[in-house]
């Protein structure tokens, strides 16, 4: 009986992560199907990020991990993408601008943040961007997926869709490698997902991303599942 639960649940196991395991998910430098547990998932380089705290933030980063690369035939620009699943119920709204990831390479950052009239707005070189915020202000209930790119065009902040997005032109950097992704650690608790691809992924491709991420089981659901089998196995038994 046991031997044949273990089967199962191993069965089950991997059939949960053949179900996760999608294109652009594994094409990211990184990838968090449960950013709470700190635990890599996804990504070609997911075995070398590690999670560190430094301050007030949560550190990603790794030995030789690159998180941007430059726009191909060009070493002006560099392209990123940071995309994650939001809680908001659990975003705190900050007193003033804060940075909810700050993605950096020597003396360069960029990124995005949460203003205190909870809309997001572009960070660089640590502070608020000045070519101005979203202008969809967070709710306080439900999740949201958003993804940040970066590359030749500037910068887009989707939100929820490839079709609900944000453009800051000018939000854009060059002739750097992007080695360290800090994540605010007063906002970390609202991240459930947490995806980092070093392009910047097309708009067709973002939709196809925020379709691959909604498709990621919920690991309570996950676990709840196998539960689930056990019980039912053991009930069968006890007939």
């Amino acid at each position: 009986m046991k031997k044949t639960l273990s089967i199962l649940m191993l069965t089950a196991g991997l059939s949960v992560a053949a179900s996760a395991a999608t294109t652009l998910l594994d094409q990211s430098i990184v990838g968090y199907s449960d950013f709470d547990s700190r635990i890599a998932d996804f990504g070609t380089q997911r075995d070398s990020v590690t999670i560190t705290t430094s301050g007030d933030n949560l550190l990603l980063s790794g030995p030789d991990v690159k998180f941007s690369t430059p726009v191909s035939g060009s070493g002006t620009r560099n392209n990123m993408t940071v995309s994650m699943v939001l809680d908001l119920s659990k975003l705190n709204t900050p007193e003033s601008y804060t940075a909810l990831f700050n993605a950096k390479g020597g003396s360069t950052s960029w990124g995005v943040g949460l203003n205190s009239n909870r809309t997001l707005q572009g960070l660089w070189n640590n502070g608020a961007y000045s070519g101005g915020p979203t202008t969809t202000t967070l709710g306080t209930e439900g999740t949201l997926t958003i993804s940040v790119v970066t590359g030749e065009s500037g910068t887009r902040i989707y939100l929820g869709d490839e079709s609900a997005y944000y453009t800051a032109g000018a939000l854009k950097f060059g002739n750097v490698d992007i080695t360290q992704l800090l994540i605010n650690a007063g906002m970390a608790d609202a991240i459930e997902q947490l995806y980092v691809h070093d392009s910047a992924l097309s708009q067709e491709q973002i939709g196809q991303l925020m379709a691959e991420i909604a498709s990621v089981p919920e690991p309570a659901t996950a676990s709840l599942s196998l539960l689930g089998l056990a019980a039912l196995m053991m009930r069968r038994r006890r007939a």
